[in-house]
């Protein structure tokens, strides 16, 4: 699985490219950023398939999510994408503390729901 792993200061972003199959993920050291920063963009803009199961998508989220509060905003343009990672989401589970996950077609869009102040999850 391509992907590109960006801190921007207010939040990180998970860049996803091409095929996403559930392998090959980033280390401790940036789930631990993500937690700290409490906002995280999933950006799926250039992922041309999913491949990866959806109940392992499902479980990897709530791993991640599980090590603490953060905002989550996923942005999918194409429709196969934007439905297979709303199923992960589906699937996911309740979590012991807010994780507010939100869907959108256009990073600009994404990016400001990301940003608004005093909602970020994590403070």
């Amino acid at each position: 699985m391509a992907y590109q792993m960006l801190d921007h200061g207010q939040y990180v972003e998970f860049r996803l490219h091409g095929l996403v199959l559930g392998v090959d993920l980033p280390g401790p050291e940036w789930y631990r950023r993500i937690v700290v920063c409490g906002r995280l963009l999933l950006d799926a803009t250039d992922v041309e398939r999913v491949e990866a199961d959806i109940l392992w998508m499902a479980g990897f989220a709530r791993s991640v999510q599980l090590l603490g509060p953060f905002r989550t905003a996923v942005v999918a343009p194409s429709p196969v994408v934007f439905g297979t990672f709303r199923q992960a989401l589906a699937y996911r589970g309740d979590l012991p503390h807010p994780a507010p996950v939100e869907f959108f077609r256009a990073r600009e869009l994404a990016v400001a729901w990301l940003l608004e102040p005093g909602d970020s999850a994590a403070g």
